[in-house]
């Protein structure tokens, strides 16, 4: 479980990320969207520990060695793909079968330095579900897969979720990805939440950005 109280991050003197209550349960998948700016990425660096609020308080109750955290660059060791998954493995992880559902198995030869962005992602996607993490803080993991492949991996991810009884907090600015993956839906505006619920919440927003932020959201 996560649990923020009086959370409060000031990254420059005209932002300041302020979270007074949050809480995410154990088994929740939590789509974080919003505008560039609203606070994402500063969100998920605190709750993986990377940076510390200069207010209040940000709770993981599984602990640091259970946290996975991808950033929104991807970062990759020197040698080949597979060997890179396999850095991942904390033993009992099926790399075949990751590799596969991960699109990734026709390149376990190539070398890191010869991948393409898109490449680059999956390969940390596979990495980090190799790890067996219980909470999973991913930042725009699928933002440079087409649509197809973006399909494909949202399934993959789900999957692992489910059946593993993951923990998940994702920021994405595809409305897709996002109602595919999550049980919750937390938008940020300028650091503040606007929202945070169910799917309801996207069909009956309360909040006078929410609306409209939603409005411009395609979800055909």
């Amino acid at each position: 479980m996560i649990e923020i109280r009086d959370l409060e991050k000031r990254l420059s003197p005209e932002f300041t990320l302020r979270i007074p209550s949050l809480t995410i349960e154990d088994g929740e998948r939590v789509a974080l969207i919003g505008p560039n700016g609203a606070g994402k990425s500063t969100l998920l660096r605190l709750l993986a520990g990377l940076l510390k609020p200069d207010k209040g308080a940000v709770t993981v109750t599984e602990g640091k060695d259970a946290v996975g955290y991808q950033p929104q660059t991807p970062y990759v060791f020197k040698g080949t793909t597979e060997a890179n998954v396999r850095l991942g493995d904390r033993g009992g992880t099926d790399i075949e079968k990751l590799l596969k559902d991960c699109m990734l198995d026709g390149l376990r030869d190539k070398k890191t330095d010869r991948l393409s962005g898109g490449e680059r992602q999956r390969l940390c996607l596979a990495r980090t579900l190799a790890c067996n993490n219980r909470l999973l803080l991913l930042d725009e993991p699928l933002s440079a897969a087409d649509i197809e492949t973006g399909e494909a991996l949202c399934g993959v991810l789900l999957e692992h979720c489910q059946a593993n009884g993951v923990t998940l907090v994702m920021s994405t600015h595809l409305p897709r990805q996002a109602f595919e993956i999550a049980t919750k839906f937390l938008i940020l505006y300028h650091g503040e939440i606007a929202e945070y619920g169910d799917a309801a919440t996207l069909n009956d927003p309360q909040s006078a950005f929410g609306k409209r932020f939603l409005s411009q959201w395609k979800w055909e």
